[in-house]
């Protein structure tokens, strides 16, 4: 019976320590009564918080610590308020914000931008605990398909290692920790120096944005982006992104001229699930590879595209794929694609050195 009331009593301690509350509710606009999406929504005083969703409803989740907090709500172009809990998870809120003297397109395009900006601040701040962030080993299958001076297909079987993970470091350690050989490449032309022996894999890595600290993702220079939530389900948000001040810190390129696209991100875990996007540079493309046209350094634009995906391997989110082309003159000079076929972060195989050249 002892036991039966001490099993009892550890359990109820249990169930108290993790209750919460679970707030949902509605904001509109006391002027027009049009519902409110992007209104930032916080426990006063914390960091736990959610954006009202494009219908103006929202849902959180107050810990029980926090349940004699209020809540603040505020939008640009409204006036802040603040409310008290509901006394329960059954009693839906109704808030209504009061509009400021604002131009309403100024309002509008701002609080998009700052709604997305504080989306891909969770992703950042979430990264450690939903990617990968230890040392894994990896396999999968990179096809190179080369349309310049070297013309011809390559498809290569990498193993390889990573010795960080997704630890969002910068770009020289990132490239350092990664590993590989190819254990077989078949190609349909014949390798007659470096030039037409050489491999990309090295810049198909450097796209996979959350692996690596300089990108849209760099926490530090998230303000140098516009952003616009171009659509959203109950599962993903679809944000649109652009930098305004294309530099090293905020691409990862020594010479970008623009860089834009869309990432999705998985509303459950915070995490980005897919990601396409453009850079376009003065002639060049550092990401592992220096690529020159042949007018010289700043005579052509040089423009790569990616297109990457995310996948969850025993619970943890990495790259699934990548795609890119590169257009330097007008003109595809090449194409390469990799796609991860196994993933082991539990008993990872370590791989010493790179391949850069293979016959």
């Amino acid at each position: 019976m002892k036991k039966i009331l001490i099993a009892l009593c550890a359990t109820l301690c249990a169930t108290a320590a993790g209750a919460q509350t679970v707030v949902e509710g509605i904001v509109t606009d006391s002027a027009t009564g049009n519902v409110l999406p992007f209104v930032n929504i916080a426990v006063s005083g914390t960091t736990v918080g959610t954006i009202s969703d494009l219908n103006g409803e929202f849902r959180l989740n107050v810990p029980s610590g926090m349940s004699g907090k209020p809540l603040s709500f505020s939008s640009v172009g409204y006036s802040p308020v603040t409310k008290s809990l509901p006394a329960s998870s059954d009693e839906r809120m109704t808030v209504v914000l009061v509009p400021v003297d604002y131009k309403i397109n100024e309002v509008v395009v701002t609080d998009k931008s700052q709604a997305g900006r504080r989306v891909l601040k969770d992703v950042v701040e979430n990264a450690s605990a939903n990617y990968i962030n230890s040392d894994y080993s990896f396999a999968g299958t990179y096809v190179a398909v080369n349309s310049g001076s070297v013309r011809g297909k390559s498809t290569y079987h990498v193993v390889g290692y990573d010795a960080d993970g997704y630890t969002r470091s910068d770009g020289n350690n990132a490239f350092a920790a990664l590993n590989y050989k190819f254990a077989s490449v078949v190609r349909d032309f014949k390798v007659n120096d470096y030039e037409s022996g050489k491999n990309h894999f090295d810049q198909v890595c450097g796209f996979d944005i959350v692996r690596y600290q300089f990108s849209v993702l760099n926490s530090y220079t998230l303000t140098d982006f516009d952003f616009t939530i171009e659509s959203e389900t109950s599962a993903e948000y679809v944000i649109k992104f652009s930098c305004n001040k294309p530099r090293l810190v905020n691409t990862g390129a020594w010479v970008a001229r623009a860089y834009e696209g869309v990432v999705t991100v998985s509303k459950t875990d915070k995490a980005i699930t897919a990601a396409k996007y453009t850079m376009e540079l003065s002639g060049y493309s550092d990401l592992a590879l220096s690529l020159k046209t042949n007018g010289g350094e700043n005579s052509s634009t040089t423009k790569i595209t990616a297109d990457v995906k995310y996948a969850k391997y025993s619970g943890k989110y990495a790259v699934k794929s990548i795609e890119t082309k590169t257009i330097t003159g007008g003109a595809e000079v090449f194409s390469d694609s990799f796609t991860m076929e196994s993933v082991d972060y539990k008993s990872p195989r370590k791989v010493s050195g790179k391949v850069f050249y293979s016959r």
